[in-house]
């Protein structure tokens, strides 16, 4: 998105969407884009954001307005090769880029904002407010920014009341019930003081309807404020503090039944409560010092996560089984960075960083009546035909709650260092290198206690006696503590040749590194298969011939291995026409290792992570951004991604040479920007119109479910009278039918379709 860049030795945020800039002697770099301008800032690149050598797309404040772009998820299709589907919940942020990503545990692509990361994908879906810049780099971005940035990194900046001061106020309403409210106050106290505050309020209705209840499946509620202060104490020292609270209450999981014979989706039909409550509380204390030769900058970040998720787990009208899990987690995490300030050639950041995530897991999963009858009897259906002689076993309990009790610390240290070297033998050309020490160690103690109460049934028809009465055992009982640790070297080469300040050529080379984990989603599979191992291996005191396998150690079932890329980048950036059209081009190659993908478990109680061998990932991406005419700005960005199996066996099916599942293989958006001056009594007309698609997209690792490309169509349009603004927004303008998620369980088909047209409307204020 980056069309042209300056260096000046002050910086000024000038854009539409900021009033009273402020001149700040301590910025180094100002970006120009075309009919806007942008302050852009690095505490540790070598390289000025202008020319980084690696691909980068910058959302403004008024392209984030333009394309309404209210959360983190509403960035997809705008950037090549991004791909971050809306299903689930708040709960389920899934990133996919350049063909890998994740559904479940983790996260390939890091999320910072203002500097700070967010360690967990539970807390990226989150209210954006008052945004100054998105900044996203695509590729492996470990040696900077460390654990999971194997796919790039998403950096949110807000506004600072140093760059901005003013009251801003919105109101918009709209179809299925959607309300949002928001408002923020940014005011200094003389020249060394400011101060910022900011509230917001959002309702829907929802989307989709569950017809076993006749309610809707998928309403929301979230409220949630912000506060920044800032201290400038002199030209060399400042401070800032920033606080975020965000409260989530919603519908969630609105999943139909799939027939793939009719290629139809049902409604929703679900009879349990399925529901994600969440409260989001971050902190984030930052000190920077600088000098004319160096800046020296402390980040000190603290995040508190408390969520409530309720789930159907069957999908289904039948009462089978149901999750009952909340999660708390403290995280606290701090990085000091120091780089050099001097106008040379050579460029240097190094910098120290460390991480504590302390999650405690409560997920009782309750099979019901239907569950015992469909899921867990069949169990011992089948040893009665495998055993003719032996009676039936029968399960005698209506209900059997399956608890399970975690605690996931985890911490890290990590040390790096990067270097530029400009004009290197030559005028023009340039290299980077940079490298990455990163340590993480993980541990995982699960507790759970169950029993399954079983009688014996002689022949049909007959009395269930209860098998006490012949064997006796006691409640199957796990407890775990396992740990694992990975250390890390990430390097980072690039070489690149600027022919003139707006047009440069690189090739880079980077090492992609995603940390393993623990699946205690499947922890009630391991305590069902310890449960009635417990039982029958009391039962072979009748039957001595019977054999009894013993369930395998839980640190061998439950553990999952780092993922792994090489990541091979070639690009192209320039100003072909001068402030009229820009190109951005790059080709990628990537070699993945260990690759991690989600799958439900055989008995359907939950989805675990496993790693598929060997892929590879290669493709192109395309930015174009032009202006047409006086006040008329258009951008396209297309992305292209061939992700593959190169060796992958699940031991059943060798799915070498098909796509990766979930992730696109074409991405697509146009976008175009009006702004023209009215000569009545209206003083400016605004119009935005953006078409984004994505597809093809594989569904299984088979390849036999997939959704085509499709797009979608949001336009908004408004009139602006001195500080008042007013507008008419939609979205999925064309109401295009597609599907956002699918999954399998239970040998049954489940999808969540994407939301419909919407249309609403919108009154700003800023004063």
């Amino acid at each position: 998105m980056l069309v042209l860049s300056l260096c000046f030795s002050s910086a000024v945020l000038a854009s539409p969407e900021v009033k009273n800039p402020i001149t700040n002697a301590d910025d180094t770099i100002k970006t120009f884009t075309i009919d806007e301008v942008i302050v852009t800032s690095s505490q540790k690149e070598t390289n000025d954001f202008r020319t980084l050598p690696v691909a980068v797309s910058l959302l403004s404040p008024r392209q984030v307005s333009y394309r309404q772009i209210e959360g983190i998820k509403d960035i997809s299709t705008f950037v090549p090769n991004l791909y971050m589907p809306d299903y689930g919940s708040k709960l389920t942020s899934a990133v996919y880029i350049r063909g890998i990503g994740a559904r479940s545990s983790g996260q390939t692509m890091g999320l910072y904002v203002d500097n700070i990361p967010y360690m967990d994908k539970a807390s990226y879906d989150f209210e954006l407010m008052d945004i100054q810049r998105i900044e996203i780099l695509r590729g492996p971005q470990g040696t900077l920014y460390g654990r999971n940035a194997m796919g790039g990194i998403v950096n949110i900046y807000t506004l600072s009341p140093f760059t901005y001061q003013g009251t801003r106020a919105t109101v918009s309403a709209g179809s299925y019930g959607q309300y949002n409210v928001r408002a923020s106050k940014y005011m200094l106290f003389g020249d060394k003081v400011g101060l910022s505050l900011g509230g917001y309020y959002n309702s829907a209705d929802g989307f989709f309807t569950n017809s076993y209840t006749g309610k809707k499946a998928d309403d929301q509620k979230n409220a949630g404020g912000q506060l920044k202060f800032d201290v400038r104490f002199n030209p060399n020292f400042s401070l800032a503090y920033s606080a975020r609270f965000d409260y989530t209450h919603q519908g969630a999981f609105p999943y139909g039944q799939y027939d793939a014979t009719t290629d139809k989706t049902a409604d929703v039909s679900i009879n349990d409560p399925s529901s994600y409550h969440r409260r989001l509380l971050t902190n984030h204390l930052q000190l920077v010092y600088k000098t004319d030769k160096w800046s020296l900058t402390s980040n000190t970040g603290y995040q508190f996560l408390q969520d409530h998720m309720q789930m159907d787990q069957d999908f289904t009208s039948a009462s089978i089984f149901t999750l009952n899990q909340k999660q708390k987690e403290h995280s606290v995490n701090e990085e000091i960075a120091m780089k050099s300030l001097t106008q040379g050639n050579y460029q240097w950041s190094v910098g120290l960083y460390g991480f504590y995530d302390g999650m405690k897991i409560t997920a009782p999963v309750d099979f019901k009546e239907d569950g015992i009858k469909t899921v867990l009897q069949p169990v011992f259906d089948k040893l009665k035909v495998a055993y003719p002689k032996m009676p039936q076993l029968v399960l005698t309990d209506n209900e059997i709650i399956i608890p399970g009790n975690f605690k996931k610390p985890t911490y890290g240290f990590a040390a790096f260092h990067q270097s530029t070297y400009n004009n290197f033998l030559t005028k023009g050309l340039s290299i980077t290198a940079g490298v990455r020490l990163d340590y993480e160690k993980q541990t995982l103690d699960y507790n759970s206690t169950a029993k399954m109460n079983m009688g014996i049934q002689l022949f049909d028809g007959a009395p269930v006696v209860d098998l006490a009465k012949f064997a006796s055992w006691d409640a199957s009982v796990m407890n775990v503590h396992i740990h694992q640790d990975f250390l890390q070297l990430l390097p980072k080469f690039s070489i690149k040749y600027e022919c003139d300040p707006s047009t440069f050529t690189y090739l880079t080379v980077t090492k992609g590194y995603k940390a393993g984990g623990y699946n205690e989603q499947m922890s009630a599979d391991l305590m069902q298969s310890r449960m009635q191992y417990d039982m029958m291996n009391a039962f072979t005191k009748l039957i001595p011939t019977m054999k009894v396998t013993e369930p395998a150690a839980v640190k061998d079932v439950i553990a999952y291995k780092p993922e792994y890329s090489w990541n091979y980048e070639l690009g192209f950036r320039s100003e072909l026409i001068k402030d009229r059209l820009s190109v951005e081009a790059t080709f990628y190659f990537m070699d993945i290792r260990d690759i991690q993908l989600t799958q439900f478990v055989n008995s359907g109680n939950g989805r675990i992570l496993t790693n598929a061998g060997k892929a590879h990932s290669c493709g192109t991406e395309i930015t174009l951004n032009a202006k047409l005419a006086e006040g008329l700005t258009a951008n396209i960005n297309y992305g292209y991604t061939h992700a593959t199996f190169r060796d992958y066996n699940n031991g059943k099916v060798d799915y070498s040479g098909n796509y990766i599942p979930y992730a696109p293989i074409n991405t697509f958006n146009a976008s175009l920007q009006y702004v023209r001056p009215l000569h009545c009594w209206f003083d400016q007309f605004i119009g935005s119109a953006q078409y984004g698609g994505a597809g093809k997209i594989y569904w299984t690792e088979a390849n036999d479910i997939s959704q085509n490309f499709y797009g979608t169509l949001n336009m908004k349009a408004g009139v602006r009278k001195g500080d008042v603004t007013a507008s008419v927004w939609t979205r999925n303008l064309t109401n295009t039918d597609y599907s956002a998620f699918y999954f399998e369980s239970f040998g049954r088909q489940f999808m969540q379709k994407g939301k419909p047209f919407q249309i609403g409307v919108e009154l700003s204020v800023a004063f």
